[in-house]
């Protein structure tokens, strides 16, 4: 590794540059939703004025409010804040996928990745775009054979 590389997944995140992500999804989520702040409170078991003030990156979100927003909005609500530390957050029940699902989707998407390629070398932001289900789908079968990998390795261990 040469000096000056950083992996950005040990990097250090500021407290307050994750609290304003989070409160930058929520606020999304306000608008997306056509909710208001005390739409937004019943879900986090918080009032109005509380979902306010993270939604302006004002306050620190406790673990079950934080929770409570990750059940009802997933990915919505925590991916954005979750990436900055390298992270992503998936439902346990990715897909109804079945092994048999997962080679279209993985070489669908690979297929795309290739006709992005082919022109220039690059995958620019429009060719992304375009392959979204593909990636989404073939992320979900990736999703569903690591969670069964892992159920795997936790028998093993378990005896």
């Amino acid at each position: 590794m040469t000096d000056g590389h950083i992996h950005t997944r040990y990097r250090t995140v500021s407290a307050s540059l994750l609290l304003d992500t989070l409160g930058k999804s929520l606020t999304r989520i306000k608008d997306e939703d056509g909710a208001t702040f005390k739409d937004l409170g019943v879900v986090l078991g918080k009032s109005g004025d509380r979902a306010e003030a993270y939604a302006k990156g004002d306050g620190e979100m406790g673990a079950v409010a934080f929770l409570r927003a990750c059940e009802r909005w997933d990915g919505r609500f925590a991916n954005d804040a979750l990436a900055l530390v390298g992270m992503k957050l998936v439902p346990a029940e990715t897909s109804a996928a079945t092994d048999r699902d997962a080679l279209p989707a993985i070489t669908g998407l690979l297929h795309q990745v290739a006709l992005a390629l082919s022109d220039d070398g690059k995958i620019d932001d429009r060719e992304l775009d375009a392959m979204g289900p593909a990636l989404d789908a073939a992320g979900r079968a990736v999703d569903m054979m690591r969670d069964r990998r892992r159920r795997q390795q936790l028998k093993l261990v378990g005896g």
